[in-house]
């Protein structure tokens, strides 16, 4: 009887790229060191370009490590990174995947640790960075998302710290493939699907090049879609906000005709009117907003648009490397 024949486990790394150019051929290294550090593994790169202008593409195809098949995936236009996460989720073959970025801030020892949790039976293994390399002012906005996130979202496992790189089983993996909503969350997906989860903090580190592709107008769509699409904390915020005006309008009612029948002269002028009119319509406003936000990605999600669209594809096998 032959001896059974263990096949190494296949770990796909899923890297969204835009504008990276600098930073192929450092992120070649990288990728060499990773294989090498985790030699009992099989690994796949799983880069996808999110509508390059730089030529990022065409460069990565030539500088990828002799030890990792290869899938290139290159977007018709810019979708954002959480769409080039699904997509290369999507494209994934891996027995598990590990979603990293193009500017190795994430050190490659991470992605060691992140495989020792997964022998361990964990499923879901969060990257928690203990520093950030920008600091101050700067991260703020981020660190006050991930906290109001965590805990006002309908969800109890996404980090409060932030995830900053995640790795995924494949059978999250085949349940993150069946959620096709658009406006989308990968990280909040992924928290949301359940499974066995844990962390690994790290330090991060500096970009080798470059600056991140995360605007401030990006960030702020980010959120608000982050909220409509797992917490209901919005709509219903709009409500009780409706009901606190509606009390302390009623209350002032009740005060007024107490003095009415106290003799008081009743209050005069067009300056509390006009006061009280901008108030209620700015709130009305508010609360319509909230529900316009909500309708908005009810009628996006109708159209039944694809997540992205696919420019080109093509594979490299480790054995058609020059």
């Amino acid at each position: 009887m032959k001896p059974e024949i263990r096949r190494r486990p296949v770990v796909s790394i899923v890297v969204p790229m835009l504008n990276e150019v600098e930073n192929v051929s450092s992120f070649s290294e990288y990728l060499r060191g990773i294989a090498e550090a985790n030699a009992g593994y099989e690994f796949e790169i799983v880069a996808v370009d999110d509508g390059s202008t730089d030529g990022t593409a065409d460069v990565l195809r030539t500088n990828i490590p002799e030890q990792f098949d290869a899938t290139f995936i290159q977007l018709s236009r810019n979708f954002g990174s959480h769409y080039a996460l699904s997509a290369g989720f999507d494209a994934a073959s891996g027995d598990c995947a590990i979603a990293i970025g193009a500017d190795m801030q994430e050190p490659s020892e991470l992605i060691t640790e992140f495989l020792a949790k997964w022998s361990q039976g964990f499923e879901v293994v969060w990257g928690i960075r203990l520093t950030r390399s920008v600091g101050g002012p700067r991260s703020w906005p981020s660190r006050i998302f991930s906290r109001i996130f965590a805990r006002y979202s309908d969800i109890d496992t996404y980090p409060a710290e932030g995830p900053s790189g995640a790795l995924v089983d494949r059978a999250v993996l085949d349940a993150i493939a069946l959620l096709r909503e658009r406006n989308r969350n990968v990280y909040g997906l992924i928290a949301w699907v359940g499974f066995h989860q844990t962390r690994v903090e790290y330090e991060q580190r500096s970009r080798v090049s470059g600056v991140s592709k995360w605007t401030t107008r990006r960030l702020v769509q980010l959120a608000f879609d982050s909220f409509v699409q797992f917490s209901s904390t919005p709509i219903r915020a709009a409500g009780l906000l409706g009901l606190l005006i509606a009390g302390v309008g009623f209350a002032y009612a009740i005060f007024l005709i107490a003095r009415a029948f106290g003799g008081a002269e009743p209050p005069e002028g067009w300056t509390t009117v006009v006061v009280i009119v901008l108030i209620m319509g700015g709130i009305q406003l508010i609360v319509l907003s909230v529900f316009g936000e909500y309708l908005w990605r009810a009628t996006d999600e109708a159209r039944r648009r694809p997540l992205y669209i696919v420019r080109d594809r093509f594979t490299v096998s480790r054995d058609e490397h020059d």
